[in-house]
């Protein structure tokens, strides 16, 4: 028994450190391209660029049936029952992507958006084509690691992830530009798609289910309700800049977005270990106090990744960047500043998905997304980019303290405000100063500064007790 135990673990520890490797792949791939695509890319054409991720990020949010598996799989008691689910969501996702991809591309044809004039028929073309793929893929991701085929799962993301490096290098040494990344786009996820019906072959079936259908749908529409409200923070505000203030703003702007998001990608590895193991935590007998200690943690954490990446991107940028993007560094430690409420609320809203039906999620997340609309009509045309960032800062720090206060209304925890404000006011209170500074000697040294002081003030929040770590 203990050794089935023993072997069991290793397993799960096998298949965990796989999707880490693969997740730090994924993100850092497009990470280790920034200096060939700024370097073959103008200003204006990364700033379409940027807005073309936006879109396809905005289509994935709007996906149909992958993120409906993981709930509706634990319902199939036999093989045939599985099969008519992966059937049944591959084939709306390839059908509902193909439409999805059409709409898109007549929509944003005819919309307002002169970022978008420039574009031709055959980039239309490969636009719908990242678009239906993508979207037909997402599902049969999703099963891979459902059935923990970490293998399968490995090789599908490892050759996609090759396909779309290489064909963009390759693209960009002989010149086709913004072409070189939407073909490797199409060409990558065409290449996930097919590698992940082979490795599915077994259990798809040319048949829809329509009752499976229908609940996929039901239970879909509710998902893609408060992802679209997240998308007003985290795509919407990028188009609206490129509307406004131009292509070559919008790709200043998002060259600091791919530094935030490394530091993102940095919290993301721990934040895999912790989420999948809160709710057991929190259930055991000591378990509230276990969770607050790892809380304290956490956000130990997420500051001094912030610190550390206000250290390290000023000096090292423009070491692999051309001089024309770095003027968005000034902008660099507010847009950090967001990237911390953000960070902390997903620490903090634990008691938020409790209950059996978490309305409290989509409410707050529709609450924000009107907050931060009128910001950006108020802000952006009269403040440009720092209006933008400004309106960041706010929307996610009225967003992490409302869903801290219902969190805690929903399952108390007794945080110990007085020694949390102590550590994290002060560094929080650089981040606002440094742009004053900037040009300066202290915009270096005031983050080394607060990155000491955050070790030595937090000391207390770090038990020598390691039984409070214990997760098992």
């Amino acid at each position: 028994m203990l050794w089935n135990k023993l072997l069991a673990l290793k397993q799960s520890t096998q298949e965990m450190g796989i999707y880490g490797l693969l997740m730090l792949l994924q993100k850092g791939a497009g990470l280790m391209m920034l200096p060939v695509t700024t370097h073959y890319l103008s200003l204006a054409e990364y700033g379409l660029l940027e807005s073309l991720v936006v879109i396809f990020s905005l289509c994935s949010l709007l996906e149909i049936s992958a993120g409906a598996l993981p709930r509706f799989y634990p319902d199939c008691e036999d093989d045939a029952g599985r099969q008519r689910l992966l059937s049944s969501s591959v084939l709306l996702s390839l059908c509902y992507g193909l439409v999805l991809a059409c709409l898109t591309v007549s929509l944003l044809a005819h919309l307002p958006f002169a970022i978008f004039d420039t574009l031709v028929t055959a980039q239309w073309c490969l636009i719908a084509a990242v678009i239906t793929f993508s979207i037909g893929l997402q599902p049969l991701m999703i099963w891979l690691r459902i059935e923990m085929r970490a293998v399968s799962y490995f090789y599908l993301v490892i050759c996609q992830t090759a396909a779309q490096v290489l064909i963009t290098f390759w693209g960009l040494k002989h010149g086709w530009g913004i072409d070189s990344v939407l073909i490797a786009s199409a060409c990558a996820n065409a290449l996930g798609l097919a590698i992940g019906l082979g490795c599915c072959r077994a259990q798809l079936k040319l048949k829809l289910d329509f009752f499976l259908v229908k609940q996929t749908l039901t239970y879909q529409v509710c998902l893609i309700g408060a992802s679209l409200s997240l998308f007003v923070m985290h795509g919407l505000d990028r188009l609206l800049l490129a509307e406004w203030l131009g292509s070559e703003t919008l790709a200043r702007y998002a060259i600091m977005i791919k530094v935030v998001e490394a530091t993102a990608l940095g919290f993301g590895i721990v934040e895999s270990w912790w989420l999948p193991r809160r709710f057991k935590v929190l259930k055991k007998q000591n378990g509230p106090q276990q969770v607050l200690q790892i809380h304290q943690r956490l956000l130990l954490i997420i500051f001094s990744l912030l610190l550390l990446a206000m250290i390290f991107a000023p000096p090292l940028l423009p070491w692999v960047l051309p001089s024309d993007y770095l003027q968005g560094l000034i902008w660099l430690p507010l847009m950090l500043l967001a990237l911390g409420f953000k960070l902390a609320t997903s620490v903090t809203d634990i008691g938020c998905y409790l209950p059996n039906s978490p309305v409290w999620l989509p409410r707050i997340n529709a609450l924000a997304a009107v907050f931060a609309l009128v910001l950006y009509y108020c802000l952006i045309p009269r403040w440009g980019v720092w209006g933008l960032v400004v309106a960041s800062n706010l929307v996610f720090a009225a967003r992490f303290i409302l869903f801290t206060w219902v969190s805690l209304r929903l399952q108390p925890l007794a945080y110990p405000l007085a020694r949390l404000l102590f550590s994290f006011i002060p560094p929080l209170v650089v981040f606002v100063l440094l742009p004053f500074v900037a040009g300066s000697l202290w915009f270096y040294l005031l983050p080394h500064l607060a990155l000491f002081w955050l070790f030595v003030a937090s000391t207390r929040l770090i038990s020598l007790r390691a039984r409070t770590l214990v997760c098992d």
